[in-house]
């Protein structure tokens, strides 16, 4: 029977010692060793993991009962569970995580996992299957997109239901220390704070930069747009014009977050396929309001038609329907009630709303989220809009709903309150945006 010998601490890239909920991020080393070295290492009696190639290898487990390892998954901030997240045992070194857009696949995420699960709309997992076998110091790993951190199960306990880690110490990582995270750039604006979403989910503030200042190493590159905060942590942010105004400039980041400008202020944005080009290259975009303009003003008929524009975009508050036609609406609709963020599965309150969009024809590949009708708020589609749709790879989530009321402030580490209402609805919206394009028609699948 041949073994291959998985060096736990290794396929982490750490040394996690004398913590039953350690999680670290260093550079990874090849974990695998050849037949030979793994039998001698296993009779010194180190303790490490062996997962057999022989699928015939299987816990030695009474009838009914199985080997299973089940948890939740948080937020980076611990504070909301989170649906569709990747977490699986590895089979060997993780694969590096390269900063910037690019077409990626699901499976080519995660490689040939042990054992994988999705959580449900708790956050909840449960691992389970006959190559998960019992053992100390077991690798456990959370992503979606390139979010990504690593931990250590003390003992996975044969034939029994093991309870992963203490509550909540399973989340996504909230600094580069923890483990990997996307490159985020933010651009300010007038009338809404993208980056008051993303520090209310729990992102340290040490991470928030000015633009790609080189003397740190943030992940979240604040950019000023018209009437946004001009700087980051007291150092002065540069102009969004100096991001959005070539592709390749764009194609450094994973994601791209727009806060509404209060107008569309097209004079900024004289190369207005940018973003589009980002979008089809697997970058991911996140607009609010008159950000519109990407998308209604594109030289591209394929992109203007994709919603029925309105001219004006002033709107009000109202409690908005949440589409369930799909799988992951419906787990949207049911989130929200997790989360405390609604009162009845299907509904959602919003305030701050905007008209600037007047539905969603019927050719159109768009999918709505929250609205209906003509009063669509929350939506997405996938990029390239002309390929299969297997072949896409880029999204992008547009919000017609300002998630932070106002904007125009300077970040701090103090600036930003916690998620409101709408904010928690745009978590979902916002992690949904990182994981790996898949079809919104069917039910998100686990890695394989």
């Amino acid at each position: 029977m041949s073994f291959k010998k998985i060096v736990v601490l290794a396929v982490l890239g750490v040394a996690c010692a004398g913590a039953s909920a350690a999680s670290c991020s260093s550079p990874q080393r090849n974990v695998f060793e050849d037949d030979g070295a793994a039998a001698a290492s296993a009779e010194a009696g180190d303790g490490n993991l062996l997962i057999s190639d022989d699928a015939k290898v299987r816990n030695d487990c009474p009838a009914g009962q199985e080997t299973r390892v089940t948890g939740k998954v948080y937020d980076p901030g611990g504070y909301n569970g989170l649906y569709n997240i990747q977490v699986f045992v590895p089979s060997g070194p993780l694969p590096d995580l390269k900063a910037g857009a690019q077409c990626v696949t699901c499976d080519s995420e995660v490689l040939n996992p042990v054992a994988s699960a999705l959580t449900n709309v708790k956050g909840e997992f449960e691992l389970k299957g006959g190559k998960l076998l019992a053992g100390k110091n077991i690798p456990l790993v959370i992503q979606v997109g390139k979010w990504r951190r690593k931990f250590t199960l003390p003992e996975v306990k044969a034939c029994e239901t093991n309870v992963a880690l203490r509550d909540r110490d399973i989340r996504l990582p909230k600094n580069g220390r923890e483990g990997d995270m996307p490159q985020i750039a933010v651009t300010t604006g007038g009338c809404d704070a993208l980056e008051c979403l993303l520090a209310g989910i729990g992102i340290d503030p040490a991470e928030f930069e000015a633009g790609d200042d080189p003397g740190t190493e943030g992940h979240i590159h604040l950019f000023r747009g018209a009437g946004g905060g001009s700087k980051a942590n007291g150092k002065a942010t540069p102009a969004a014009t100096t991001l959005w105004g070539s592709a390749k400039e764009l194609l450094k980041y994973d994601i791209v977050a727009l806060s509404c400008e209060c107008d569309e202020h097209n004079e900024t944005k004289a190369q207005i396929d940018t973003m589009r080009d980002f979008a089809n290259n697997g970058g991911r975009v996140f607009g609010t309001h008159y950000h519109r303009t990407w998308i209604k003003n594109s030289r591209y008929a394929e992109w203007r038609d994709l919603f029925t524009w309105n001219e004006f975009g002033a709107g009000g508050a109202g409690v908005y329907p949440v589409n369930t036609s799909f799988p992951k609406g419906k787990a949207l609709a049911e989130w929200l009630v997790e989360v405390r963020a609604s009162n009845r599965v299907g509904d959602v309150k919003l305030t701050d709303v905007t008209t600037s969009t007047g539905g969603i024809p019927a050719s159109s590949p768009a999918q709505s989220w929250i609205g209906a009708g003509t009063a669509i708020k929350y939506s997405s589609f996938n990029t390239p809009l002309a390929v299969a749709t297997k072949d896409q790879c880029g999204r992008y989530v547009f919000s017609d709903v300002h998630s932070a009321g106002s904007g125009g402030g300077d970040f701090t580490s103090s600036s930003c309150r916690g998620l409101n209402e709408q904010q928690t609805a745009l978590e979902f919206m916002f992690f949904d945006l990182s994981s790996c394009v898949q079809d919104d028609k069917q039910p998100p699948q686990p890695p394989k």
